[in-house]
C-alpha cells in the first residue's frame, strides 16, 4: 500500500520534494530539469530510510546506483556524513552505530560495478574464465579494427559483381575506399549492445522494411508523424507569436489576416498529422501555401514590428516548404518502393553486423578479455532465467536472491540507463509492490533507440 510520512515542521523541502523523499509501497520515477535538488532529494530519502528507528533498515539492504564512480564516492561520503550527524545527535543509538559500521559494505556504486559484482559472484553460470579483465579502450578499438578489416576483406575475395556485398559496398562506401561503411557496422554494432537482446533487435530492423507504409504500426510512419507534428506545432506557436506583436500598438495590423489564413493552413495539416494516416496529409501538403503578405502602407506602423512579424512569417513559409520537399515530395508508393528496395540491403548489413559481433565475442572469449557491454549482458544472462525470452525476462534464482537481499533500489541518473540496465534492474527489483526509486531529468536523456 502507497504511503507518505508527513511532512516536519519548519522543513525546507518542497511539499513535491517531500513527497518523493517520503512516499513508500510503491515504484517511484522523480523527474525534473537539473538543478532542482534531485540528487538531495535522494540522498534525504536514503538518510530517512536508514536512519528511521521505527522501520529499521540496513543500509547494505539499499542498491544505490549512480552514473559514475565519482558520484558514487560523492554519495557515499554524504550519507556517512549524514549519519555521523544523526548519531551525534543521538548517541544512544544502536542502529545508527551499526549502519555506521555496515556502509564500508553497502552497496553504493554504479551499474557496471554491480554487473562485475554479479558476475564475480556467478561467473561459473556462464562459463566466464574467472581470470577474466576489462579490455582498455585502444585495445578494444585496435581488436575491432583488425576483426573488421579482416572480415570485409573475406567479403570481397566472396562475393561476385553485383551481389548484395557489393550493392552494399556501394551504396555506403565512398569512391576511394569504405570508411563509411565500416563506421556503419560498428557503429549499428554499438548501438545493438544497448538492447538486451541484440540479434533480435537487429532482424526486427530488418523486418521494419518489410512493412508497408500505409500499415498502422508501421515505425517508419510513426516515427515521420510524430517528427511531422513536432514541427507543425512550432510553427502555430510561432504564427501565434507574430499574432500577437501584430496586435501591439504600432504592429502591422494588416498582417492579420495573413497571419491568420497561414494559421489555419498549419492547422489543417496539424489535425491531420494527428490523426495519424499519411495518405491525407500527404494530399494536404501538395497544396499546402501562404498567400501574398499585404502591405502596409502610410506612417502608423513601427517598422521594426513589422520587419520582426515578416521575418518570423518568413521562418514559418520557409520551413513549411522545406518539409513539403524533405517528406511529402515522394508519393506514399514512392516510399514503399524504396523499402522494397533497401530491405534485402539491409538484411545483408545486418548479417554483416552480426557475424562481426560473433568474430569480436570469440576472439574477446579467447584473450579472456570483457569490454563494458559485456559487463552488462553478462549480468543480464546471469539474471535471466532459461525461459527468458525477448521483451519477457524471467528473473532466475541469481536474480531472485537479489530480489531478498534488497529492500528498494535506487537508480540517479535514471536517463542515462539504457535498456540493458533497464532489463537488470526490472529482474533485481520486486514486481508489487514496487521497490524502485529512480531520479533524473527527460530532457537530458541519452537517445534510446
Amino acid at each position: 500500500m502507497t504511503e507518505t510520512m508527513p511532512k516536519p515542521e519548519n522543513s525546507t523541502w518542497t511539499d513535491e520534494q517531500w513527497q518523493a523523499i517520503a512516499v513508500r509501497g510503491c515504484s517511484t520515477l522523480v523527474a525534473a530539469a537539473a538543478g532542482s535538488g534531485k540528487t538531495a532529494v535522494l540522498v534525504e530519502r536514503i538518510i530517512r530510510r536508514i536512519s528511521d528507528e521505527r522501520e529499521p533498515l540496513d543500509v547494505d539492504r539499499l542498491l544505490v546506483a549512480t552514473f559514475t564512480k565519482a558520484a558514487a564516492a560523492e554519495m557515499r561520503h554524504r550519507i556517512s556524513e549524514a549519519l555521523e550527524k544523526a548519531l551525534a545527535d543521538n548517541p544512544g543509538s544502536d542502529h545508527l552505530r551499526k549502519q555506521l559500521a555496515l556502509m564500508p559494505q553497502a552497496s553504493i556504486t554504479t551499474l557496471h560495478s554491480f554487473c562485475m559484482e554479479v558476475i564475480q559472484r556467478h561467473y561459473q553460470r556462464i562459463g566466464l574464465d574467472p581470470n577474466f579483465r576489462i579490455a582498455n579502450e585502444t585495445e578494444s578499438a585496435l581488436l575491432r579494427q583488425d576483426l573488421l578489416e579482416e572480415l570485409l576483406e573475406e567479403r570481397y575475395g566472396e562475393a561476385g559483381e553485383g551481389d548484395l556485398f557489393w550493392r552494399l559496398a556501394d551504396s555506403f562506401s565512398g569512391d576511394k575506399n569504405d570508411d563509411a561503411l565500416f563506421s556503419l557496422v560498428q557503429r549499428l554494432y554499438d548501438d545493438s549492445r544497448s538492447h538486451p537482446w541484440p540479434e533480435h533487435w537487429l532482424n526486427e530492423c530488418v523486418r521494419m522494411f518489410e512493412r508497408p507504409v500505409a500499415s498502422g504500426d508501421n515505425p517508419w510512419l510513426a516515427s515521420l508523424l510524430a517528427y511531422v507534428r513536432l514541427e507543425l506545432q512550432a510553427m502555430v506557436s510561432r504564427l501565434r507569436e507574430a499574432v500577437r506583436i501584430a496586435e501591439q500598438p504600432g504592429g502591422p495590423a494588416p498582417y492579420l489576416t495573413n497571419l491568420q489564413d497561414d494559421g489555419a493552413v498549419v492547422g489543417e495539416l496539424l489535425e491531420l498529422a494527428d490523426a495519424g494516416s499519411w495518405e491525407p496529409l500527404y494530399q494536404a501538403f501538395q497544396g499546402a501555401a501562404f498567400g501574398k503578405l499585404k502591405a502596409c502602407r502610410g506612417d502608423g506602423f513601427d517598422k521594426a514590428l513589422q520587419e520582426q512579424v515578416k521575418d518570423m512569417r518568413g521562418e514559418v513559409k520557409d520551413r513549411l516548404s522545406e518539409l513539403k520537399e524533405e517528406l511529402f515530395g515522394r508519393t506514399p508508393e514512392q516510399y514503399e518502393a524504396e523499402l522494397r528496395t533497401m530491405g534485402p540491403l539491409m538484411e545483408a548489413l545486418v548479417g554483416l553486423v552480426i557475424d562481426f559481433g560473433e568474430r569480436y565475442r570469440t576472439a574477446k572469449m579467447s584473450k579472456r578479455l570483457v569490454d563494458f557491454a559485456d559487463l552488462e549482458h553478462f549480468c543480464l544472462k546471469i539474471l535471466s532465467a532459461d525461459e527468458s525470452l525477448p521483451g519477457k525476462p524471467v528473473p532466475s534464482d541469481a536474480a531472485l536472491e537479489y530480489r531478498e537481499q534488497f529492500a528498494e533500489v535506487l537508480l540517479d541518473e535514471y536517463q542515462d540507463t539504457n535498456r540493458v540496465q533497464e532489463a537488470i534492474v526490472q529482474l533485481i527489483a520486486k514486481d508489487a509492490p514496487g521497490n524502485r526509486f529512480m531520479v533524473g531529468d527527460v530532457k537530458q536523456s541519452i537517445v534510446r533507440p
